[in-house]
């Protein structure tokens, strides 16, 4: 009975371990297989073929792309940085993933895959794109063509080039003025320098211009001379100023000429005081009061006050000694023998003065090509002469025969005048008038008149 007992318990225990152990081994089984699973889906999340993915390729700012990163625990991230366009062009593109194969598991793997969470910053996406080994495509194109394409008819336009503006006609001629061809001349005063220089005014600036606006305008002539050149008497008379003009105040502010002399001559004109004046000297050798003659010497040529070299500043004054009783010099110093002078006056329709209008002088025998150029002075600002009420002059003109030039109010005006021989022949420029005949004066031809016609340097 004993061993009968025994064997039936024996039985019952034996069945016992047997349905636990086949428990123990079924549970352990299912475990495994989840784990495994779990073990694979995690590791195998990249696809292990290669798939064609379209990237979006934006505008030259950056291209949509999509960008592996793995982490030393096994992890994969896809992380696309976008930018945002109005439009953009799908490009496909071929992108190589890598294939990876895990080893199968064993029974004794206890940590479980986890996916842990990269942060990639914008600039480190940039940079692995600019330091990838694989080449980059010629993706990057202009897509928004809206912005690009102007759907606006443009009309031409002439382009604005500069033209001239005419100055503003401000003053009418007396009706009582002398008539220029019975005027005499009143050539009183020689050069200002010795003889054997030459005393002439400069062409570029002559009285009543400012050089094409780059200078003040001009009330009197300006002489070449080297610094220290003597400068002589144009006439007799009595000097009422020989020092600077910071106290006395001789032109449009003070210390404008530095040092000056100013000669008060014995001839009056037509009852009125005739005043020259010699500015910007180095060195005055006259004083207040003296009396001098024609020729001696006075000062010395010099480039102080409103002077940009040494060169004297020659002016006349009539009627009183100030800033604005000037008239041109070109008129009262006498030409050299076998020059002239060639003034005029040009008036409009309406028998306005031109003010600052462009006047050419041309040889005769070469009308096509002007010889000299000046300009007509402004209204209002320095006086011309009260006999022949001159706009405009060009000094020592060998004598000969001239044309003078002009257009305005849409006409050519041409004008032929005979220089002769230490005369002033005047042009009067006017669509109202015609043309008069010149002086009848004889030519006198000089040997120095020719030699020294040859021997000058036209200004073109």
């Amino acid at each position: 009975m004993l061993f009968s007992r025994f064997d039936s318990q024996t039985e019952k225990i034996l069945v016992g371990i047997i349905v636990g152990l086949a428990v123990t081994v079924l549970v352990v089984a299912i475990l495994s297989v989840t784990q495994v699973d779990g073990f694979s889906a995690a590791m195998s999340t990249p696809t292990a073929t290669k798939t064609p993915t379209k990237a979006a390729t934006a505008t030259p700012t950056a291209s949509a792309t999509s960008t592996e990163t793995s982490t030393p625990t096994s992890t994969s991230t896809s992380t696309a940085t976008a930018t945002p366009t109005a439009t953009s062009t799908a490009t496909e593109t071929n992108t190589p993933t890598s294939t990876f194969t895990p080893e199968p598991p064993t029974a004794t793997f206890t940590p479980e895959p986890t996916i842990e969470p990269v942060n990639i910053v914008a600039s480190e996406v940039i940079t692995a794109m600019v330091t990838s080994e694989s080449p980059l495509t010629a993706t990057l194109g202009i897509s928004q063509t809206a912005s690009l394409t102007n759907t606006t008819v443009i009309t031409p336009v002439n382009t604005p080039t500069a033209t001239f503006t005419p100055a503003p006609r401000t003053v009418q001629v007396p009706a009582d003025l002398p008539d220029y061809t019975q005027v005499e001349d009143h050539f009183w005063f020689g050069r200002p320098l010795l003889p054997e220089l030459s005393g002439w005014g400069s062409y570029y600036y002559p009285y009543g211009t400012n050089a094409r606006g780059q200078y003040f305008w001009h009330y009197g002539i300006d002489i070449a001379a080297s610094q220290g050149t003597t400068v002589i008497a144009v006439g007799d008379g009595t000097v009422t100023h020989a020092d600077t003009d910071k106290v006395k105040v001789l032109g449009p502010w003070p210390d404008f000429y530095g040092q000056a002399v100013v000669i008060l001559h014995d001839r009056r004109w037509q009852g009125l005081p005739v005043y020259t004046l010699y500015g910007h000297v180095s060195q005055v050798l006259v004083k207040q009061g003296q009396k001098v003659k024609a020729g001696d010497p006075i000062a010395r040529v010099g480039q102080l006050g409103v002077a940009l070299g040494p060169h004297l500043h020659l002016e006349v004054r009539v009627g009183a000694g100030t800033y604005d009783d000037t008239r041109n010099p070109d008129l009262w110093v006498k030409p050299d023998p076998g020059f002239g002078v060639v003034a005029g006056r040009v008036v409009d329709a309406q028998n306005y003065l031109v003010p600052q209008q462009l006047v050419t002088l041309h040889r005769a025998s070469e009308p096509g090509r002007f010889w000299r150029q000046t300009f007509t002075y402004p209204d209002n600002v320095v006086k011309s002469d009260d006999n022949y009420y001159e706009t405009f002059s060009f000094s020592d003109v060998p004598t000969g025969d001239y044309l003078v030039k002009t257009f305005f109010d849409g006409q050519q005006f041409t004008i032929p005048v005979t220089v002769t021989d230490q005369h002033t022949s005047f042009a009067l420029i006017s669509p109202n008038q015609p043309v008069p005949a010149p002086k009848s004066i004889p030519i006198i031809t000089t040997p120095s008149a020719i030699s020294v016609e040859d021997t000058q340097t036209p200004e073109n």
